[in-house]
């Protein structure tokens, strides 16, 4: 081999040699960088996109928070952040007037913290059922008449109680229930309006019980009788705001005529 042959297969391997390390130390990282790059792009697009979503939801929020004011004060007038009887008292002056009755007497107890329901537990059909080996109540016959039926009845499902649906908003801390009671003199018929009156008005009550003083009377439907309306009213305190609260509290009232009278316009 000559040596000018030589020179140049050792020029070649030498320019091949150039050439890889040119690639894994040069070229090699550039691409790797552009691929993180492109991925890092990829997922900054994303985010973009999210939070493009994102404000595109709080403006169309923000335009309706006129409308999600008014049925926040709305729910507000139904169960307020206190007792505010004063309030109360005014609204009743209102329905009494509204339904021909009079207003003539209005308590209320100390506030009743709220605890969530717990679900029924399911009761059991083995207490039910009679010990194996041992015949129903009643004659031969009529324990031979259960055996009977019992497969056309045992395939009937037993009731089961709706499921009890709370919500982790609304806690001991911020709910609270106010028992009150209201006397109004009317006929059997207006102390109907008032109850429906009731019901319906801007703050939410709950009605538990209406008793009279003359039952026959008000089963007539004549004359004036007394009639007294007991029910619940709440509070939801916005703890949001206040940062933890205490559950409020409304003194009992003694309702008289004198107390009305300064209340509830005379009424």
């Amino acid at each position: 081999m000559d040596r000018h042959r030589l020179m140049m297969i050792v020029a070649v391997l030498t320019g091949v040699a150039v050439l890889a390390l040119g690639f894994f130390l040069g070229v090699q990282p550039q691409l790797a960088a552009a691929s993180t790059a492109a991925e890092q792009q990829e997922g900054v697009d994303a985010q973009n996109d999210a939070l493009r979503a994102t404000t595109a939801q709080l403006r169309a929020e923000s335009e309706r928070l006129p409308e999600l004011r008014t049925e926040l004060d709305a729910r507000r007038g139904s169960v307020p952040a206190a007792a505010d009887m004063p309030t109360l008292l005014r609204q009743l002056d209102e329905m009494a007037t509204g339904a021909g009755v009079t207003v003539s007497g209005f308590t209320t107890a100390d506030a009743v913290a709220y605890v969530a329901p717990e679900a029924p537990v399911a009761s059991g059909t083995d207490a039910a059922a009679p010990a194996e080996g041992t015949p129903a109540e009643g004659s031969e016959g009529q324990a031979s008449e259960g055996t009977a039926t019992e497969g056309a009845t045992g395939d009937a499902a037993e009731p089961t109680a709706p499921p009890v649906v709370t919500d982790p908003l609304v806690t001991t801390e911020d709910f609270s229930s106010i028992a009150v009671t209201v006397d109004v003199q009317g006929s059997f018929a207006q102390a109907l309006e008032f109850v429906d009156r009731l019901q319906k008005g801007d703050r939410l009550v709950l009605v538990t019980s209406i008793t009279s003083s003359d039952d026959e009377e008000a089963d007539a439907g004549v004359g004036a009788q007394t009639w007294t309306v007991g029910g619940l009213v709440y509070v939801m305190t916005d703890t949001t705001t206040t940062g933890g609260s205490t559950t409020p509290v409304a003194p009992a009232q003694a309702g008289t005529d004198e107390a009305v009278t300064e209340t509830a316009s005379g009424r």
